[in-house]
């Protein structure tokens, strides 16, 4: 959501189509918003809070906002004003990643957003169905708008890049790209290594690189479990890190039971790195026929694939190229302008 909020914000304060009133938590600012076209303000009152509840509607009076744009399920139910909702996922309805009592506050605060807004983004056409069943809401009031990857993200030429991998992480080639998150219970990074074990079960040699919280990493076992796979655990990565990992990768791989979006998948490709994913939840529309897609089960299917990437240098240059044509059908300026005309 992060993600989201920057690289969206820096889109639109670049058109002249909107006037922009960002409300901001001043320990946490947006980035990138120098131009004199957006107003900041800050708003110290904590988000999950009633008193920014209150905060937030008086702030809308007091500006005289034509619409207010919350970028997650959190809307203020007392504004005076049209409120469009972004919505990325409907997790907490489909997977038990909370506990009860959390898990029915969450649920609520979807629930009263999408009675609140007047129009609701998803992120994926997938997305769009479940707000539909889920939260009940038409699709004369969803408009689907892609996410992107942000500018950090493509391919380069950068000969010194690798040797500084190799010099912090102890990374070398060829070496596969694994995604660890602190919300790993629909993210299947156990499923990954199981692939990854098939492949190297098969004669194939290579590092595998595991960016991310290590939550997920040691919700599948610890790096004890997975010896055979040469691990590299890189912890938490700025996007520019990331970008060189995908870089000089052979292939990641993202086989997630469920994404909203999917966007390390869209990410990845920007960079030109060859990707294996899955058909949960958004990621076989996102990966379109840039990516080899798979049943998140299928650890034989993903080790193969990944095996021919390793030793097959025509079939990878036939991946990375899909890749690449896949990943330019979106941007943030098109998110912008499409997000733009929903207000």
């Amino acid at each position: 959501v992060g993600t989201y909020v920057a690289e969206l914000l820096r889109a639109m304060a670049a058109s002249e189509a909107v006037e922009l009133v960002v409300y901001e938590d001043p320990s946490n600012r947006a980035p990138g918003l120098d131009t004199g076209r957006v107003e900041k303000v800050a708003v110290r009152a904590g988000r999950y809070s009633i008193a920014g509840q209150i905060e937030m509607a008086r702030r809308c009076r007091q500006d005289g906002l034509d619409v207010l744009h919350s970028p997650f399920y959190l809307a203020p139910l007392a504004a005076n004003c049209p409120v469009v909702v972004t919505i990325h996922d409907l997790i907490p309805f489909l997977f038990p990643v909370y506990s009860s009592a959390k898990s029915a506050l969450v649920k609520a605060g979807y629930r009263m957003a999408a009675r609140k807004s007047a129009h609701t983004i998803a992120v994926s056409q997938n997305t769009a169905m479940d707000v539909q069943k889920v939260l009940g809401v038409g699709s004369a009031r969803t408009t689907v708008v892609h996410n992107a990857a942000g500018g950090a993200f493509r391919p380069s030429s950068d000969s010194s890049e690798f040797a500084r991998l190799e010099q912090k992480y102890g990374i070398s080639q060829p070496y596969v790209v694994a995604a660890s998150a602190r919300n790993w219970r629909t993210k299947n990074l156990e499923g990954a290594l199981k692939a990854l074990e098939w492949t190297r079960s098969h004669d194939s040699r290579f590092q595998t690189v595991i960016y991310g919280p290590e939550d997920g990493i040691s919700a599948a076992g610890g790096t004890e479990r997975w010896g055979s796979l040469d691990l590299r655990v890189t912890g938490k990565v700025e996007a520019g890190e990331l970008a060189m990992l995908f870089r000089h990768a052979k292939t990641f791989i993202m086989p997630s039971f469920y994404e909203g979006f999917g966007l390390p998948v869209v990410e990845a490709m920007a960079c030109g790195c060859a990707v294996v994913t899955s058909n949960g939840g958004s990621l076989s529309e996102i990966a379109g026929e840039g990516a080899q897609v798979f049943e998140p089960s299928d650890a034989a299917g993903m080790g193969a694939a990944i095996a021919k990437l390793v030793t097959d240098e025509t079939g990878l240059q036939k991946w990375k190229s899909a890749a690449l044509k896949r990943a330019s059908e979106f941007s943030w300026h098109k998110a912008a302008q499409e997000t733009i005309s929903v207000y």
